[in-house]
């Protein structure tokens, strides 16, 4: 199998992409505890980069049916690819529009670009909730480090710095449009286009919890029908 090398971050290692899209091979370290507060004593940080611990078995849709075992990185916004025979762990490398998906509980990300709560465009992983072919809808998860503290005095101790899971985002994406923000069920209907009216009775009636995943599926079912 041909090998891609990949430019390591400060942080991690970072693909770069050829047309086979293979899996790199430089070793990346991506412990938590290497984090400090700059202080009299130094802490390492808490909690974890990670959605799961574990590395679990998965295909990504560019690896030509290669099962991998893989984890998330909802920090750094990556998959790590652990090789036990080679006792190494590697970074999957990005293409927009592949597809990650998990055996165990056929959970799936796919590298997508879409547009922020603030309007940017960015591209990065998202978890599909619904890949209906009219209208998907997908959840961001994301981890952000928590700046800890250093004694001002000798009566008081330092706070260690510690990774915090982030509230979920959820975006939409209708038809060959891009996908994008939306924070409650007014926002949602806006995105439908021509069909907002429809779309705010529909919820109404059934209920809809816009950030419960089966209630999210039955909506984009519904969307798609209307359109």
């Amino acid at each position: 199998m041909k090998r891609i090398n990949l430019f390591c971050t400060a942080l991690f290692a970072v693909a770069s992409f050829t047309a086979n899209a293979q899996i790199n091979q430089t070793p990346v370290h991506s412990s938590g505890n290497q984090i400090y507060v700059q202080g009299e004593k130094a802490l390492p940080a808490t909690g974890s980069m990670f959605i799961s611990e574990q590395y679990l078995p998965a295909k990504a849709s560019n690896n030509n049916g290669t099962t991998l075992l893989l984890r998330y990185n909802a920090y750094s916004d990556l998959f790590e690819v652990s090789n036990p025979q080679e006792q190494s762990v590697k970074v999957l490398p990005k293409q927009p529009n592949v597809i990650v998906t998990f055996s165990q509980n056929n959970e799936s990300y796919v590298y997508e670009t879409y547009k922020t709560e603030k309007g940017e465009t960015v591209t990065g992983y998202l978890n599909i909730i619904s890949d209906n072919p009219k209208v998907k809808i997908y959840k961001r998860e994301r981890i952000y480090l928590q700046q800890g503290s250093v004694p001002a005095n000798s009566y008081q101790t330092a706070k260690a710095p510690a990774y915090k899971k982030a509230a979920d985002e959820y975006y939409v994406k209708v038809a060959d449009g891009e996908a994008t923000f939306f924070d409650d069920k007014k926002d949602y209907a806006k995105l439908i286009p021509g069909k907002s009216k429809e779309v705010l009775e529909f919820i109404k009636t059934n209920k809809i919890n816009v950030e419960n995943a089966t209630d999210l599926q039955k909506l984009a079912e519904y969307s798609a029908s209307v359109l």
